[in-house]
This record gives structure tokens, sequence and C-alpha cells, in this order.
């Protein structure tokens, strides 16, 4: 996550593959999001659908939050970056992928 505000100067000028940056925010995001979630997995499991709930709204408002917040700060703060909504949207989409994985592979655990 750090990578996110180093200044555009510091790496190489490649043309990546149409779409790779997405991908890598998305599989960027989806992990953030699955690692907030895992520190509640022993709760998830012993709780009801109301904490399932709020753990999991929680973990997704906090990554999008952060995805926000990073590209906000890449437009206005970090020379020679600028910020995304396509970066943005990634990171929605790979947040919500992240939380759902997290909730398939630990709901059928009960």
């Amino acid at each position: 996550m750090i990578l996110t505000v180093l200044p555009g100067s510091l790496f190489p000028r490649v043309k990546p593959a149409i779409g790779l940056d997405k991908v890598a925010h998305i599989f960027m995001y989806g992990g953030f999001a699955f690692a907030c979630l895992w520190g509640y997995r022993s709760q998830f499991v012993a709780n009801g659908l109301a904490y399932k709930k709020r753990a999991i709204w929680l973990a997704i408002f906090i990554s999008i939050a952060y995805g926000g917040l990073t590209e906000l700060i890449q437009e206005h703060l970090v020379p020679t970056r600028t910020g995304d909504w396509f970066d943005f949207i990634s990171d929605c989409l790979g947040t919500c992928l992240g939380a759902l994985f997290f909730y398939l592979f630990f709901h059928r655990k009960k």
C-alpha cells in the first residue's frame, strides 16, 4: 500500500498491458478487505448474522475510504502522480470481492 503514495518518477516507464493496473487494484484492495475481516474470523464464526453484517460493512467502508483517500492524495499531494476514478472503481470492486470471499469462506464453516 505504501507504493500508492510514492512519486511516479520512482517507477520505471513501461507501457503496461491494458487494464493490468486495474487488476492490481482489484487484488490489492480485495486482499485489504479480506485482511480487515481476518481479525474478526473467530468472532465471525461464533456470532450471529447482525455481527457478521456489521463486520463486513465496516471492512468495506474502511477499505473504500482508504482507496478514495489514496486517490485524493495522489491527485493533490504526490508529485507526478494523478488520482484516477477508474482506479477508485477498481478499489471498490476489489473491496467487495474480498469481503464476499471472506464471507463465503467463513459462513460455510459454521
